[in-house]
């Protein structure tokens, strides 16, 4: 301590009288706290000069200073030179306004190395006027931004300020203000405004209960003791005004408010006003709530389930139940959604609306949602065990849950656990979460599409509507679930707003799928509309997961079934550009399944029913059944168009003729599997027939209508072309072939663009048939819409007189001829799915293997009836590639053949019984855990090997046989292991 105060030189006072910052240097001299410099910031924040600053600090005065902050400023005055640093809060009046400013004080040595100054900096941070503040509070109680009192005033005096109220007004109430997001609001305007924010809402609620007990309780709450006259009135004022003053003009207050009873005690209603509060959650349209029973249910089930979520979930009490998803097409169930149930013993089920919204806000619903998932994959096992036929099942999932890092790696690994195939489960998401969940929820989506799951969109049109149409423009659902209990169906506009929302689906190409519905009225508004599928109670209540263990297979649809539909779903089977002519809204449109050489009417729109009306049928079902039970005329017609689109891939046309008219039918394939098929079909009327006349003329048919008939009827592409080699015209059918109409191909003059090879080919063979007249036959290939396509094309020239004025084209799709080709040329050698060479490449490899030394082994894959069975051909097919693919690694190529079903052959040089135990060794290595598409699997083998000579290519046939053998005593031996042993030629017969 210093009895002298410090002397600074000319340099000094000029570097901290010219500080930019607010400050003061002081010392403490003798005891006493003296400054001894301030800064020209200083004096300017406070309004006053040098002179002047130094005198008023130096009286030891506060009257500047707030009456409630004097005591702390004058300890801090000393103190601060008890700590190297040290900061203090409180309010001076600057020009009548007290501000609050923030004093942070530092104790450094002079340059004498002895003297200890202290430099004390200043921030403003912001004011109110000094008229506003109520000085009816004890000082030390006072908060120091609103003016308020605080909790600690509240804790003493509350109890008597109710009891107060409740003796003069007779009621009263507590009600809890809060500031909407006021974090948010500081992040974007700064603390000063968000300061003053919280000086505008002390000011507004003083101003509505001017003699009420206000005070401010937390950060951004403020507690009242009010009156419970007129509280929609006030409260709703009181809302509004702050968002008015507010930076932003939205930022509110809201409140919770409790209705005291006389026996109530101040902390009670307090904590009811909270939780009035608390119930408004993300509710911005009220301004305020009032404890009623409903929210006191809500808080006690929300503790029960919170307090007993663990113990739901180990003894069972949440439970999966399963609401059908049917096929209007197959009629059939096509996939179920899993919906949660809470059952705890002696209580209501509680359904999953009661209970999710709060797990959701609590973190704990990822529990749930893992959980579902374990108890659905335990169901698929169930079933698959017993044989049943399994379909998708959709699960509901939280935004929230990938809030979870390990959230998608529990899923793969529940999966793999039980061994299901990614493609029978989907995934339900509810519109868009709020933007600080966007990334995440977009990278957790793409990232379970990319191991084979689907990803739904629910409850497109209800309440998040607009958020739904956002999700579809940055997402990419499988399917879109429509809320059909949102629409009026009694409506005409109502059939327009969900035709409109089901064609976006088929050009976004999502599949939709309606919800919600619960009569017969609604089932029949939506069937016309070409929807596939729907659920509601109508069609079936919600199914236990007992009873699904045991429900026969013939409710469900096959994996035939639900592979064609599948495909069905991914084409827009009623998009006009699929078939080249009208409106199919107009033109008579339907979908046939051929099944077993069976059709099946799965679909028509109201022009299909009135046509076939018009062709005479009572009804569709005897149409259909005519189709099925006749094979003249009209129907034999029909039947070569089927088989022809079936084999062909293509369109195929046909006339349906009757006495009066003729019509043109299309057929297009758009889904084909094993042994089923789908074809959408369109027609137009072609002309009205003449009466029929009692002869023909002698001279015969006329040349014109034997040309009409070409052009219309002839199921081959016909083109022709003038001298100039420009398109004068084709039929329906080559511009079906190419995807065109008649004025695209009139503006062409070739097919191809200019730098395609095959412009110049098709040209130059063009320019030769005008030079000379020879005709041309060759074979084109070229993509059509998306697919390869082989085309084999005839070109003849057109003569007028002598003279050659065009030409005309033949074109005929050869795709399907020449893909049996090819297919043909491989069975020869080579098995189409493992690519290993077959049994038919022995005769020629077999020639150069005798006489050395060989091993022969018969390799069969253990149990793969029944894996096939279970799993799906997809899976199993798979197997096999994988199990070829393993061989070949082990034995190279050219040692292993696939000799049918699920066996195979391998032919290796032999050397000793050891390295073909090791070659074994390494093989099984590869197949365990294997991934098989989106699982891993242990694929077991059993193997039977002989080694030897064989004489002459028959011999090497008994080394097959006796390899055969030793697979057999593997198999009996219980099944993964290899057994082996040498080869003994089989006597020749001797021949006397």
């Amino acid at each position: 301590m210093s009895d002298q105060p410090y002397h600074f030189s000319e340099e000094e006072k000029k570097i901290f009288q010219l500080s930019p910052m607010p400050l003061i240097v002081c010392q403490l001299v003798n005891g006493q706290y003296r400054v001894l410099l301030a800064s020209d910031s200083y004096c300017n924040m406070i309004h006053s000069d040098r002179n002047s600053v130094l005198e008023y600090l130096n009286q030891s005065s506060f009257s500047r200073v707030h009456p409630a902050d004097v005591d702390k400023l004058a300890a801090f005055s000393v103190e601060a030179f008890s700590h190297k640093e040290s900061h203090l809060f409180y309010r001076l009046s600057i020009s009548g306004e007290y501000h609050t400013l923030l004093a942070s004080a530092q104790i450094m040595l002079a340059k004498d190395h002895e003297t200890k100054l202290g430099i004390v900096t200043y921030t403003d941070l912001g004011y109110y006027r000094v008229e506003d503040l109520s000085y009816s509070f004890d000082l030390p109680h006072t908060d120091q931004i609103s003016g308020l009192p605080n909790s600690d005033y509240f804790d003493k005096f509350g109890e008597d300020y109710l009891v107060n109220l409740f003796a003069k007004k007779g009621s009263a109430a507590v009600a809890y203000f809060d500031i909407a997001s006021l974090r948010s609001y500081n992040d974007h305007y700064g603390f000063l405004q968000g300061n003053k924010l919280i000086r505008t809402c002390a000011q507004t609620i003083s101003k509505y209960y001017p003699d009420c007990l206000v005070i401010r309780y937390l950060d951004d709450s403020f507690l009242a003791i009010i009156p419970t006259e007129n509280l929609a009135g006030k409260l709703t004022a009181i809302s509004k005004e702050v968002a008015s003053l507010a930076a932003d003009k939205v930022t509110s207050l809201r409140a919770g408010v409790y209705r005291l009873n006389a026996k109530d005690t101040l902390s009670h209603a307090v904590d009811r006003a909270y939780l009035a509060l608390r119930y408004l959650g993300d509710n911005r349209q009220s301004p305020y709530e009032v404890y009623n029973k409903t929210i006191q249910r809500y808080f006690e089930n929300r503790d029960y389930l919170l307090g007993h979520f663990e113990e739901a979930l180990t003894k069972g009490w949440l439970t999966v139940s399963y609401q059908p998803i049917y096929n209007i097409f197959s009629n059939k169930i096509c996939s179920f959604e899993a919906v949660s149930r809470w059952e705890s013993p002696g209580k209501p089920v509680k359904k999953a609306r009661s209970f999710v919204p709060i797990l959701e806000n609590s973190g704990l619903i990822y529990h749930l949602d893992l959980h579902v998932l374990r108890q659905v994959c335990q169901l698929l096992k169930t079933r698959r065990a017993n044989n049943l036929t399994n379909v998708p099942i959709a699960i509901n999932l939280s935004q929230t849950d990938f809030r979870i890092p390990s959230f998608i790696d529990h899923i793969l690994k529940i999966t793999q656990e039980f061994q299901i195939p990614h493609y029978l489960l989907k995934f339900d998401l509810l519109a868009l979460p709020d933007d600080s969940d966007q990334e995440l929820l977009q990278k957790g989506t793409s990232t379970l599409q990319k191991h084979g799951f689907e990803i739904y969109l629910d409850r497109y049109g209800g309440e998040n509507s607009d958020l739904s149409t956002e999700a579809l423009i940055n997402y990419n659902f499988s399917s879109l679930k429509i809320d059909l209990r949102n629409l009026q169906i009694s409506s005409d506009k109502s059939k327009i707003v969900l035709t409109s929302i089901i064609n976006m689906c088929h050009s976004l190409k999502i599949s939709p799928i309606v919800k919600g519905i619960e009569n017969q009225d609604m089932f029949a508004f939506v069937k016309p509309l070409g929807v596939m599928e729907v659920q509601g109670h109508y069609l079936s209540p919600e199914l236990p997961q007992a009873e699904l263990v045991r429900s026969p297979a013939d409710k469900m649809e096959t994996p035939e079934e639900q592979e064609l539909y599948a495909r069905i779903k991914k084409v827009h089977a009623f998009n006009n550009n699929l078939l080249t002519s009208g409106s199919l809204a107009y033109s008579p449109n339907s979908i046939f399944i051929w099944d077993n050489k069976k059709l099946t009417l799965v679909y028509s729109n109201q022009a299909f029913a009135a046509w076939v009306q018009h062709l005479g049928f009572s009804d569709l079902d005897s149409f259909v059944h005519a189709c099925n039970v006749t094979y003249t005329s009209n129907y034999n017609h029909l039947w070569n168009a089927v088989i022809n689109c079936n084999q062909e891939d293509n369109i195929s046309q046909f006339d349906w003729i009757t006495d009066a008219e003729e019509f043109k039918v299309r057929l297009q394939l758009v889904a084909k599997t094993d042994n089923m098929a789908a074809f959408l079909s369109d027609g137009y009327k072609v002309r009205d027939r003449p009466k029929p006349i009692d002869y023909q003329a002698i001279s015969g048919i006329k040349e014109d209508l034997i040309k009409k008939a070409l052009i219309e009827t002839t199921n081959v592409g016909l083109f022709w072309k003038n001298h100039d080699l420009n398109f004068l015209g084709a039929n329906q059918r080559f511009l079906d072939y190419f995807g065109l109409t008649l004025n695209e191909l009139e503006q062409k003059k070739s097919l191809f663009l200019a730098a395609d090879p095959r412009f110049k080919q098709i040209l130059d063979q063009e320019e030769q048939i005008l030079k000379d007249g020879v005709t041309i036959d060759n074979y084109l290939e070229t993509t059509v819409k998306g697919r390869k396509r082989t085309f084999r094309y005839f070109l003849s020239p057109i003569y007028d007189e002598s003279q050659i004025s065009g030409l005309i084209g033949i074109v005929v799709d050869a795709t399907a001829k020449m893909a049996e080709l090819t297919s043909l040329r491989q069975e020869a050698t080579r098995d189409p799915l493992t690519t290993l060479k077959n049994r038919r490449s022995f005769d020629r490899d077999f020639a150069y293997l005798t006489q050395r030394e060989l091993m022969v082994m018969m390799i069969d894959v253990d149990h793969f009836k029944e894996f096939n069975d279970q799993f799906g051909h997809r899976y199993g097919d798979e197997v096999l590639k994988k199990v070829a693919t393993c061989l070949l690694k082990t034995y190279g190529i050219g040692n292993c053949y696939r000799y049918g079903g699920d066996e195979f052959i391998v032919i290796w040089d032999f050397h000793t019984s050891k390295i073909v135990l090791e070659k074994d060794r390494q093989l099984r290595q590869l197949l365990s855990q294997i991934p098989i598409l989106d699982l891993k699997f242990d694929i077991k083998i059993s193997a039977g090997y002989v080694y030897g000579q064989a004489s002459d290519e028959k011999a090497i046939y008994d080394m097959i046989n006796q390899a055969d053998s030793c697979l057999y005593h593997s198999k009996e031996q219980g099944r993964n292991q290899i057994t082996g042993k040498e080869f003994h030629p089989v006597a020749k017969p001797k021949i006397d």
